[in-house]
């Protein structure tokens, strides 16, 4: 997966790691923002801004939040929809319900080295997607091959 970049080792394990804290904040963040919805009641939602650059301040703190809360989430699971095989960022990071590495494994039909495999290259992918990745600082190999026909 990290073949087309020039990119080290340990660089790929710091890019892994930060897809891996972003989703695995996913649960957390999604309930965070589910609960701190602005109750109808106490909020005045005309014209209000979706927009960090025309919020006004007199919308409320918690109103903020919440924008700011389903900005977060909505970037993550566009992210995620964007990968490849995205099955196994869901059951793994989206699910309400937690479960096993060796579950997941299982369910997916594959041997844990071979899930495992396949996590990475759709954390990689993520990563991509997520702009986890600073596609300015990686060099691209590229190798060309020349095919002829004999005449």
């Amino acid at each position: 997966m990290f073949e087309l970049f020039d990119i080290s080792k340990e660089e790929q394990e710091k890019i892994l790691k930060q897809a891996r804290r972003v989703l695995s904040g996913y649960r957390h963040l999604k309930r965070a923002y589910t609960l701190s919805m602005p109750q109808a009641h106490t909020q005045h939602y005309g014209g209000v801004s979706t927009s960090k650059t025309s919020r006004t301040s007199n919308e409320s703190p918690e109103l903020i939040r919440y924008l700011e809360l389903g900005e977060k989430v909505e970037k993550i699971e566009q992210a995620v929809e964007r990968v490849e095989n995205n099955e196994y960022l869901k059951n793994k990071y989206m699910r309400a319900d937690e479960v096993s590495q060796g579950e997941l494994a299982r369910l997916s039909g594959y041997e844990i080295s071979r899930y495992s495999h396949f996590l990475r290259i759709a954390l990689f992918d993520f990563s991509v997607f997520y702009d986890i990745i600073d596609f300015s600082n990686c060099d691209i190999k590229i190798e060309t091959v020349s095919v002829s026909r004999a005449q």
